[in-house]
């Protein structure tokens, strides 16, 4: 598995100013695979974790999408200039939290229903679980999105027909 680094500025995205990014050095982008989604994982400046998509402007150049609470977690900010770590990963790789597999031991029909759904829905699903540190808020997401699921009440996702 082929080590990247590489140390950039925190930049605001020109097409959308409320996002920040990490963008690419070209001689990383020409080692990089030219098809399909790359996810890659890995540190900020040797520190952070983060497991993110390499994500490309409409014309430009290919970056990294640094959320606010990565930012928080990093403790960086736009200007500042951050140490960059990461290794390619399996774009169908998916963490799913225990709590959320538990959920899904108790319901058979959202489990088929959740299995439905593409890798980068689950993603953000698993995301939306995985920001709270509360175990019981946890649960408590983990049960209410099965639900949803079932009766098809997620946001950009109708129940399909099984």
């Amino acid at each position: 598995m082929i080590d990247f680094s590489f140390t950039a500025e925190l930049e605001r995205l020109p097409s959308n100013l409320s996002y920040t990014a990490l963008f690419l050095p070209y001689e990383i982008v020409a080692q990089l695979p030219e098809k399909g989604r790359v996810r890659v994982a890995g540190k900020l400046n040797d520190v952070t974790p983060f497991n993110l998509a390499i994500l490309n402007l409409k014309e430009g150049p290919k970056y990294l999408m640094i959320g606010s609470h990565l930012r928080r977690e990093a403790k960086i900010k736009e200007g500042d200039l951050v140490q960059v770590f990461f290794q390619l990963v399996d774009s169908e790789l998916l963490e799913i939290p225990e709590e959320f597999k538990e959920a899904l031991l108790l319901d058979e029909e959202a489990a088929v229903i959740f299995d439905s759904f593409t890798t980068g829905y689950k993603r953000s699903l698993m995301h939306y679980i995985t920001s709270t540190k509360s175990i019981d808020t946890r649960i408590k997401r983990s049960l209410e999105l099965l639900e949803k699921a079932k009766h098809g009440k997620l946001n950009s996702y109708n129940k399909p027909n099984l």
